[in-house]
């Protein structure tokens, strides 16, 4: 059962009950689609007090936004909605077909012998209801890349689970979970999503939420298996307790929302750098974090990927990262040998983290230390290890991003001290990460 039913109310579960209860980005989103297509009220839309807003029978327009918003509306708004030329499963499956062609890494997914026919027959026996159809078109027009990320990891996502011989019944909840897994983000403002927008720690609060609010909003229909609700809450969660938005681990992570991490993992890295040997490479360095299985299988679709001409980051760009890299790791050796019980106890999320990397790092064949000794040996004409590499700086400042933004949940950044009496070599240390970092 999701930890949402049974543990305490916290501040994240707050925040994305009160996004969902407010949700003016989706009325926003509505009512723009409605300028374009006939989006009509189904029945009479009120507000918690009773007034109607918007009578039965009656078109949407941009105009209609300032009126919804001002009230708290009785029921969910895609309740009362419908729209011209709904989206259905078999559609679905045909448009997830249509975006994956376009990612030419793709192809070997969708030539693998009879997948589409596979495809066609578990997307065929979804339940979708009316008003999650509504969310997912809207989400095409208003939110075009959202949705076909979500077509892609549904795609891969299945294909995962039909390799790893799942239940029909788990094929069934991948498809559905892959689909809705990112619909929270239609209640976050998309403004704060774009790629070169700096996140604040209070809109990454909100970015943290879209889990539990996907969730919500999926967990009341029957014709959705609680299965795929918990996916959708789980599908940022790590074996390692590495992942949000409960730092579950191990066990606790359901066979399903396995699958589902690792196929979203993969289809943002083919949108990205396409289907080379990165997807191997960064699943290899995190390979504690994802279900082993479903590891194997994504690399195994990918294995007789060639590496396509990419354009590497000057060597001395390289260098000059992977050396600032094995720095953090030197002298968070140094650090850690100075560190009492009490220190350790007062920060552990830092103390595992970073003691996770570095080991990961050691498993992996790297020295944390000397980060740059293969390309010192090799130079950049070899272009696995010059791939190697670059996945390797594009991993670690990943890692040390998120441990950056960690520190800032955790009330431990610039605006608050440290707790008294910790090392006070660690507030240092993270002063050198967050420079790592802001390069």
């Amino acid at each position: 059962m999701s930890p949402v039913l049974n543990e305490p109310i916290d501040k994240t579960q707050q925040l994305a009950e009160q996004l969902l209860e407010e949700n003016t980005h989706f009325v926003k989103a509505v009512t723009d689609v409605a300028e374009q297509r006939e989006v009509l009220a189904s029945e009479d839309i009120y507000a918690s007090s009773g007034m109607k807003l918007v009578s039965a029978g009656t078109r949407l327009t941009g105009k209609f936004y300032e009126r919804l918003i001002a009230h708290k509306l009785l029921k969910p708004i895609e309740q009362s909605l419908s729209i011209a030329d709904p989206l259905d499963s078999a559609r679905l499956v045909s448009l997830g077909y249509e975006e994956a062609r376009r990612v030419p890494s793709l192809t070997p997914l969708l030539d693998q012998p009879g997948s589409l026919e596979r495809l066609q027959v578990v997307f065929g026996e979804l339940q979708l209801p009316a008003p999650l159809m509504l969310k997912l078109a809207v989400m095409q027009a208003d939110r075009p890349q959202l949705f076909q990320h979500g077509l892609i990891t549904a795609m891969i996502s299945t294909v995962l689970g039909i390799g790893g011989k799942l239940p029909r019944k788990d094929l069934q909840t991948l498809a559905l979970a892959g689909i809705f897994h990112d619909i929270g983000e239609l209640c976050i403002d998309p403004a704060i999503l774009r790629p070169e927008h700096r996140l604040t720690a209070e809109e990454r609060r909100h970015l943290y939420t879209h889990p539990i609010t996907g969730f919500l909003m999926l967990r009341d229909f029957p014709e959705i298996p609680q299965e795929t609700a918990s996916a959708v809450l789980q599908h940022h969660e790590r074996l390692d307790a590495s992942g949000y938005p409960y730092r579950l681990s191990g066990e606790q992570i359901g066979t399903v929302s396995r699958y589902l991490a690792v196929a979203e993992v993969a289809a943002t890295l083919l949108a990205r750098d396409g289907a080379d040997k990165r997807i191997n490479m960064k699943l290899r360095l995190n390979r504690k974090k994802y279900d082993a299985q479903a590891v194997a299988l994504i690399c195994q679709l990918f294995c007789d990927s060639k590496l396509p001409p990419v354009q590497p980051p000057e060597e001395v760009v390289m260098m000059t990262r992977l050396a600032q890299a094995g720095k953090l790791f030197e002298d968070w050796i140094v650090l850690r040998k100075t560190l009492t019980p009490a220190d350790v106890s007062a920060v552990p999320f830092i103390v595992e983290r970073v003691d996770g990397l570095r080991m990961m790092l050691l498993e992996t064949g790297f020295d944390p230390c000397r980060l740059e000794d293969a390309l010192v040996m090799t130079g950049s004409d070899d272009p696995e290890i010059v791939m190697e590499q670059t996945v390797l700086i594009d991993e670690l400042e990943w890692q040390f991003k998120a441990l950056s933004r960690e520190v800032e949940r955790k009330q431990f950044g610039r605006e608050t001290m440290l707790p008294a009496g910790l090392n006070n070599g660690f507030g240092v240390w993270l002063t050198k990460v967050r420079q790592f970092v802001s390069e």
